[in-house]
């Protein structure tokens, strides 16, 4: 270990390693053997101190600082002894807990370690640390109470070098010929170019292997079955990184690098679940590596076997963001965010028809999606369930996922990560799927009867899948694969918690009288509106939930407005009324804030309650360390999940006299509303043990009559001390005198008798000891001494065994009313997100309206007085606008210009912003709103090039557009933004003209902006189509160099008289002289247009009077 160079260690980590400061830098020693007192390298422009990790597997010659001794923490299993001595080597014995264990100070946050101050130190000779990773048994374990302290006798100052901090220098692994680019193969010996390479896994020869020590022999078959992944590799009390993954944990956690020839960091593993949440939310995987047995065990498993031995080690859960479930070491993700395992399974028709079969899982709530249907060939249905619920990761099979489908992934979800698996061994056929489901603990009651799901009934017969649903089976088969890989399928699939999820109409017109549930968003309308983003979204302006079950449903709102007329008026009226009743509204929100995420602790619940993985999974032989703190967290969860409960219960009572039909429905209990009592349920609990002292404790003990074969231990026990006690006063009375029990654990129950009475023990009675002196006595045990402390230790053994599983069965029949969970967590959701509209449609600074929603009739409409765009930041500055469709004869058709940056778009996005508010059922940002139902809002808006699909700008208008025209219908929305731009102006404007011709066909409500204002030309006079612009106010006109423009962002009757692009080009700081000569260009341009036209007039004319008045117009 290197010593403290005297500056302040600015890594936090290293504070648990680091060595004290030494009295003095040395000079170099004379070889052979040399030793390092400090070390000092930069990384990230930061200095950086050797550290040496503590429970290496590694054997080495300890240096050593004046008047502080060095410990080295040495896993027996791993480790063994030099075989020889150095000179002046001493052997120092120290408790293992101390070492590791007792907080010194802390610094920068981190508890630094203790160390040994008694002992001298000096500087040994050199011999590079964890130069071998060695194995023996004569170090001391993780679970020994000692380690051993090797002091040194100085012979020669030391000097000091840099270590290797760069990822890129020369580590071991950086050289080894098997990770070389040009070598490197996966665990069947494919190379990267083979088409069903694998990248998860590499091939290690078996000669490499061979020369390795046993731990690190170890390490690497781990790694090699899991190269995607970072390993925590547990040594005694810490997670050590080795290698390629040690240069990671320096990177990214800022740990220091250890001495030696590999790459070696570390930390404890109390700081697991904080390091293993930063690796995750930069988008790692993480494979927790525990020891799974302790030296004893490894000692029995060994016993008759030769050779280097090693603790069994195993992979007891791989997380990432897709894949990971709360536990009490890394209990809540670092945010709210659904991050949805998807899994997609394509076929292909012959007529180029395309079917999707998909599944996606939220792991930290445990809810299983599934999904099949037909989709187009822009995949919009798929686009618009990742708009819904955003994957962040995606398993695909090997080689059967279309070019075009993998060309939308790759660029549009570039930063999503994707995995290919194999046919059939990884991502499973249908029938493989529900073969291996029936044959797994998933769905076993306890009774042992294996029964599916429900849900199953839809998609299978028993283990036949439904030749309809076989690709979305396929698709819960490649989940299934993954998540067991991880080690987390129990946890997830025992929940049972399945559901369907059915894709909105957007590939086909929907007839008038279909029953229309929601309105239709498609993943462009998404976007371009910016629903859902972190800024300036609706969602942002919306979201004033309390709980984040509540945001995540609020979420699904914004995606999917309503489009039944009765569930929009309902949640108008309870949206309205909480509004309105402040000190309700006030009592709501105390609750619910006080709410944790309970959708995340059900599951949580579930996991510490699962039987099989408390008995079978990797976890339940894990030698934890830090188990008592990992019990209390445990108990912490049950007690909090039972307030949470507890405090919804007040719900109810609050809402007793509420007049609003809705809320009363979803507060009130049976049979007036759909709210569940827990009252017995939470009396039960409250009953069963002191809530406190579990929590205090890390324990649970149950109170007299929840658990028969805990009361029954109970009783057997006091009947074992009614009988000691009736024996005590037999041999008091025997002795005549007052007789005690002595001693503790197995030497219990010994007689203690006063010495002067000590004469009248017969033969029956052993002497175990005396006590001389003032008080002096005898102590004796007998047979019935002998058989009742036998009863007693039995019994206590059953009850600690009992007690050992008691905490698992309290959450196991918590779990057991999940149903009724379910649906209070439900009514709670509902009531947050109502809550959330409600608190926007309060702090609103501006005119805001419940808008009049009516019904699908024949004339669609649409007005909005004083509407705003609700998604500014300074919305009090924002200038209103009134828009009208479909009323006082207003035509369903707006074409608009005016100048760039006038207004245009913000006025499209705020019309379509606040039809989808609307038919939420908020409050919009209006003084008064009228609408009829809109059954789906398209938008074709900005010039987003697609140059990276080898998409143009006007091959994405015209897709766009096509798009509009196939699934239009007369109750649309249509917002467009300047289409035709990308191609000559003369094309462009013969497209926009035929295009807006078509729509009038339609007569759904549109807004066309344009700046084609020959277009514009074309429709004067119309009465299908009202034209409006922008209006704004100019000075200067004459001078294009002096040319200022006002906005004033009001909608004007009329077309626009020019676009004002010079202006643009000023404000954008464009040279005045630049500008000067495009005014003169574009004049010229204007004459010859009007020439052109006027020449073209000629030819309709035919008295001469007129061609001379057309005549005098031209310029010639």
């Amino acid at each position: 270990m290197s010593k403290s160079d005297g500056k302040r260690q600015s890594n936090t980590l290293l504070n648990y390693f680091q060595s004290p400061k030494a009295d003095k830098m040395g000079s170099p020693a004379k070889p052979p053997a040399k030793q390092t007192p400090s070390k000092v390298s930069k990384l990230n422009g930061k200095p950086k101190k050797e550290i040496v990790n503590e429970s290496s597997d590694s054997e080495e010659d300890i240096k050593s600082t004046k008047k502080r001794s060095r410990i080295m923490v040495m896993d027996s299993s791993d480790s063994e002894e030099d075989g020889h001595t150095q000179q002046g080597k001493k052997l120092k014995k120290v408790e293992r807990d101390e070492e590791l264990s007792t907080p010194k100070k802390q610094h920068n946050g981190i508890t630094k370690i203790k160390r040994n101050d008694d002992e001298e130190q000096s500087t040994p000779k050199k011999e590079t640390l964890f130069k071998k990773f060695k194995s023996s048994s004569s170090s001391v374990n993780a679970s020994d109470s000692s380690v051993e302290v090797l002091t040194d006798v100085p012979e020669k100052p030391a000097t000091s070098q840099p270590i290797i901090t760069d990822p890129n220098s020369n580590w071991t692994h950086n050289t080894l010929p098997f990770l070389k680019p040009e070598k490197i193969m996966d665990a069947f010996k494919r190379k990267p170019s083979d088409p069903d390479y694998d990248p998860r896994t590499l091939f290690v020869p078996d000669n490499f292997l061979k020369d390795q020590t046993p731990a690190m022999r170890q390490w690497w078959e781990i790694k090699s079955k899991h190269m995607d992944c970072v390993l925590f590799f547990k040594v005694g009390k810490f997670y050590e990184l080795y290698h390629m993954d040690a240069v990671t944990g320096v990177i990214e956690l800022g740990f220091s690098y250890m001495k030696g020839e590999f790459a070696h960091s570390g930390f404890p593993e109390s700081a697991y679940g904080k390091m293993a949440s930063t690796l995750i939310e930069k988008g790692y995987k993480v494979a927790r590596v525990e020891q799974t047995e302790t030296p004893e065990m490894m000692q029995v498993r060994t016993k008759n076997v030769k050779g280097q031995k090693v603790v069994r080690r195993e992979i007891c859960q791989i997380s990432s963001k897709s894949a990971m479930v709360c536990t009490a070491q890394m209990p809540e993700p670092l945010n709210d965010n659904r991050n949805s395992l998807y899994a997609i399974c394509m076929q292909q028709g012959s007529k180029g028809n395309i079917r999707l079969g998909i599944c996606f899982i939220e792991t930290t709530v445990g809810t299983i999606t599934m999904s099949e249907f037909d989709d187009d060939n822009h995949f919009s249905r798929l686009l618009v369930l990742f708009a819904e619920y955003p994957p962040t990761l995606i398993l695909m099979e090997r080689n059967s996922v279309s070019p075009a489908l993998l060309e939308i992934l790759s660029t549009q979800f570039k930063d999503v990560q994707k995995e290919t698996l194999s046919p059939n061994t990884q991502f499973l056929t249908a029938s493989e799927t529900l073969n291996k489901i029936s044959m797994a603990c998933y769905f076993y009651n306890k009774d042992g009867s294996f029964q599916w799901p429900d849900f199953f009934k839809r998609i299978a017969d028993d283990c036949l899948p439904k030749t309809a649903y076989e690709l979305c089976l396929r698709s819960l088969g490649a989940c299934l694969w993954y998540l067991k890989d991880c080690l987390l399928d129990v946890q997830v699939f025992s929940m049972k918690k399945f559901e369907w999820y059915d894709p909105l109409n957007c590939l086909s017109k929907e007839k008038v009288d279909e029953v229309k549930e929601h309105m239709v968003l498609d993943a462009a309308t998404l976007k371009n509106l910016n629903l859902l983003g972190t800024e300036g979204s609706l969602m942002k302006i919306l979201d004033h939930c309390a709980t984040p079950f509540g945001r995540r449903l609020l979420q699904r709102w914004i995606c999917r407005p309503l489009c039944h007329i009765g569930k929009i008026k309902e949640r108008q009226n309870a949206v309205q009324y909480l509004a309105d009743n402040g000190a309700l509204f006030q009592s709501t929100m105390a609750i619910l804030q006080k709410m944790p995420d309970l959708e995340r602790e059900l599951a949580k619940i579930h996991l510490f309650g699962n039987k099989f993985h408390a008995t079978e999974h990797p976890d339940s032989r894990a030698v934890l360390y830090e188990s008592a703190t990992y019990s209390k967290r445990k108990i912490t969860d049950l007690v909090r999940m039972l307030k949470a409960l507890e405090d919804a219960q007040e719900i109810a009572e609050v809402y007793k006299d509420c007049d609003d039909n809705f809320l009363k429905k979803l507060t009130q209990f049976a049979p007036v509303g759909v709210n569940v009592d827990l009252k017995d349920v939470l009396r039960y609990f409250k009953n069963s043990f002191d809530q406190q002292k579990a929590e205090a404790e890390g324990k649970i003990i149950p109170k007299r009559g929840v658990l028969e074969e805990f009361d029954e231990i109970e009783e057997k026990i006091e009947e074992i001390n009614s009988r000691l006690q009736d024996y005590l006063e037999e041999q008091s009375k025997f002795f005549g005198c007052n007789v005690k029990y002595f001693g503790t654990d197995k030497k219990r129950y010994q007689l203690e008798v006063p010495e002067h009475k000590s004469n009248r023990a017969t033969s029956d009675y052993q002497l175990e000891g005396a006590r001389k002196g003032n008080n002096a006595v005898k102590r004796y045990t007998t047979k019935t001494t002998k058989t009742l402390l036998a009863d007693m230790m039995n019994a206590e053994s059953e009850k600690a065994k009992l007690i050992l599983d008691l905490n698992r069965r309290i959450f196991e029949k918590l779990f057991e009313h999940h149903e009724k969970f379910d649906q209070v967590i439900q009514c709670l959701t509902i009531l947050d997100a109502i809550c959330s509209l409600a608190e926007y449609g309060r702090t609103f600074s501006q005119d805001m309206c419940m808008p009049e929603i009516l019904p699908f009739n024949d004339e669609p409409k649409f007005e909005a007085e004083n509407g705003r765009y609700p998604c500014v930041p300074n919305i009090e500055s924002f200038v209103p606008n009134d828009t009208k469709f479909g009323v006082d004869n207003v035509p369903n058709i707006m074409i608009i210009t005016g100048p760039n940056m006038g207004g245009k778009s913000t006025l499209m996005r705020q019309v379509a912003t606040i039809s989808i508010m609307a038919q939420m059922g908020s409050f919009v940002p209006a003084s008064s709103c009228s609408m009829s139902l809109i059954d789906r809002v398209f938008t074709r808006l900005g010039a987003q090039d697609d140059l990276i699909q080898g998409q143009s700008t006007f091959f994405v208008e015209l897709s766009e557009a096509a798009s509009i025209l196939k699934h239009a219908t007369r109750h649309s929305l249509v917002i467009i933004d300047e289409l035709g731009r990308g191609t000559s102006t003369h094309d462009g404007n013969a497209i926009a003209t035929a295009y807006v011709n078509k729509l009038t066909t339609f007569g759904c409500r549109t807004i066309f902006s344009t700046h084609y204002h020959s277009l514009v030309d074309n429709f004067i006079g119309r009465n299908d189509i009202q034209l409006a612009h922008m209006a704004c106010m100019v000075e200067n006109e004459d001078d294009p160099t002096e040319e200022s423009v006002v906005f004033l962002y009001k909608v004007a009757e009329g077309r626009c008289p020019k676009s004002y692009g010079f202006n643009a080009a000023k404000l954008a700081g464009l040279d005045r002289s630049i500008i000067a000569k495009a005014r003169q260009y574009a004049a010229a341009l204007e004459q010859e247009a009007k020439n052109r036209k006027a020449i073209g007039e000629i030819y309709h004319v035919k008295d001469m009077k007129s061609i001379r008045q057309i005549l005098s117009r031209l310029a010639l």
